[in-house]
């Protein structure tokens, strides 16, 4: 097996030589599977030339199926009338194997879902048609490995959907399921809501969709009372409230705790993606971080006249060293998706709550460092969290 700067060496070479992918040298139905002339294509196939489908082309041994996928990555939609993905379901019929390596070992689905240009359609078709998801490259790697460093949610969704196994190691045995966590929180969001479904298993919050009829493409409201199940419509709440009211606890003195907030005006944040992200040296997400998200403090407009219902994260002091939560009692970071409220709460202030919520966050959250809530902040200076119901993983 090569060592580990052969494995550094082999990864610096293929990128510098792929980013230099001439398509002009393939051959004429190389070409078209490239540029995604399905008409080319059939006439290809349909003439009854010698054509075998297992061929490879190139230095790097591109079957047609990665070629297909490369040109999709490559090409501008907009100035191209581009059918790859009737190409690939055409040759699919017609026998085109799926899983081709390249030279280093990765197939069609493997460059689909891991390129910074991410082919979903492409993606699904090639599962559909029973790519190997847990195909591992010379680097020992499953293509769920590269999903997680681009942060493709999507694709991510899309191979736990169909089998990934999060247990197969790379090359120096690290497996996804202990790497998973280190990508930021919404691919530990996208992970675990598939490990929850895959286990039968249901959570508040985990999707974003109506309680009552699974609709995900409406506005959804709160029920007013436990403030976490949400609904399309209020005749849609009261059709489910025979269920729901097993359930449905309120915000009370047993199921809250009620924290001072102090907010750091000078500091600055650096969202766990960016420094997820630099450590490894993947690049960028493959999502913006907006500038919201660098802020250490921020109180929401419009708080004077009536509270805000939020949905917050609360987050230990981690030590990136150990990959574990700091010792101590350290101050907690709290703050929401859109980044709209961000706080810190210290101890001092908030001594038995303070406990309490450290306690929950330990015990139920994430490697114990971070876990999420239905909140309610009534002033600047008065946060109400509802710690009875520890939410699913949120995407941030």
């Amino acid at each position: 097996m090569p060592s580990m700067m052969s494995w550094k060496r082999l990864r610096a070479l293929y990128f510098a030589h792929s980013t230099r992918f001439d398509p002009t040298r393939l051959s004429p139905f190389s070409l078209s599977c490239f540029t995604g002339d399905l008409m080319r294509v059939r006439q290809y196939v349909e003439v009854g030339l010698p054509l075998d489908l297992a061929r490879t082309e190139t230095p790097f041994n591109c079957g047609y199926i990665t070629l297909i996928v490369l040109g999709a990555q490559r090409l501008l939609e907009a100035l191209h009338n581009l059918q790859h993905s009737e190409v690939l379901r055409f040759l699919i019929s017609r026998g085109l194997p799926i899983d081709v390596e390249d030279i280093v070992g990765i197939i069609a689905l493997g460059h689909a879902i891991t390129s910074s240009v991410m082919k979903l359609d492409l993606a699904r078709i090639l599962v559909e048609a029973r790519a190997g998801v847990n195909y591992r490259n010379r680097y020992g790697e499953v293509a769920i490995f590269g999903a997680f460093q681009k942060g493709h949610i999507d694709a991510i969704d899309l191979v736990m959907k169909f089998g990934a196994d999060l247990e197969i190691p790379e090359a120096d045995g690290v497996t996804p399921m202990a790497f998973f966590l280190s990508c930021g929180a919404q691919v530990t969001a996208a992970v675990r809501r598939s490990l929850k479904k895959r286990q039968g298993q249901e959570a508040p919050r985990m999707d974003k969709r109506c309680d009552g009829r699974g609709k995900n493409d409406v506005a959804l409201k709160n029920c007013g009372r436990c403030k976490v199940a949400r609904y399309c419509s209020a005749e849609c709440q009261r059709a489910a409230w025979v269920v729901h009211k097993k359930h449905c606890e309120p915000f009370s003195a047993s199921s809250t705790i009620t924290l001072k907030p102090f907010y750091d005006e000078g500091g600055k944040l650096i969202p766990m993606a960016v420094v997820t992200y630099q450590k490894y040296g993947y690049g960028k997400p493959a999502y913006q971080v907006p500038e919201s998200h660098w802020r250490a403090a921020h109180i929401p407009s419009g708080l004077s006249s009536e509270s805000k219902q939020l949905i917050v994260k609360v987050q230990t002091p981690f030590d990136f060293a150990r990959a574990a939560p700091c010792d101590g009692t350290g101050k907690l970071l709290i703050y929401t998706k859109k980044r709209d409220f961000v706080c810190y709460i210290r101890r001092e202030e908030n001594v038995s709550a303070y406990d309490r919520l450290l306690e929950i966050v330990k015990a139920q959250g994430i490697q114990g460092a971070k876990a999420y809530f239905a909140a309610e902040l009534r002033s600047k200076d008065e946060l109400v969290v509802k710690v009875s119901e520890v939410l699913a993983e949120q995407p941030f």
